[in-house]
């Protein structure tokens, strides 16, 4: 039989507690838990009955049960949303170009504006600013980086709705 020390850490170790938890089970600080795991103290007597129980279940128990059954109707539920997600997704991309495009017609018609509406370096009409700032804020949204962005993200949800459908055809066949 085990002393108490090494059975301490295999009992933590199979049933993945700290000495935090593992105290807190048998009512006693981490600190002493340690203690006793290095040998400098005895398991104190109230502690022996919830570590006589832990060993004995561990004793009793296959080292490795058989993994419980999948939740299909979880992982049903996962696959339709990600491809709900990606349908939404690529909705909004199809929609996006038109505004990309306007954005970049405003931007490449700036030099012909600022020299017809400020000439020889005269004060250009306060609404041009907003009128680019307005060109700008759209293509950082819907630009080529932010459509290049919006396609991989489409297809991690595409890809992760294929996954959970082989995870579902795999417990199927099981």
């Amino acid at each position: 039989m085990p002393t108490p020390t090494v059975l301490l850490a295999q009992l933590r170790a199979f049933f993945g507690l700290s000495q935090t938890e593992l105290g807190n089970y048998f009512n006693l600080s981490r600190e002493v838990i340690s203690q006793v795991e290095r040998g400098l103290r005895p398991l104190p007597l109230p502690a022996a009955l919830p570590q006589a129980a832990l060993t004995l279940a561990r004793q009793s128990t296959q080292a490795e049960p058989a993994p419980e059954a999948p939740d299909t109707a979880a992982l049903q539920k996962h696959q339709r949303a990600c491809q709900h997600r990606a349908d939404q997704l690529t909705y909004e991309l199809s929609q996006i170009p038109p505004r990309a495009t306007w954005a970049r017609r405003r931007l490449a018609t700036l030099p012909v504006l600022t020299a017809a509406l400020a000439p020889a370096g005269t004060a250009a009409p306060a609404w041009l600013a907003g009128f680019v700032a307005e060109a700008r804020t759209e293509l950082d949204r819907s630009g080529s980086t932010a459509q290049a962005r919006l396609r991989v993200r489409i297809a991690g949800l595409r890809a992760e709705a294929e996954a959970a459908a082989q995870e579902l055809a795999a417990t199927e066949t099981s």
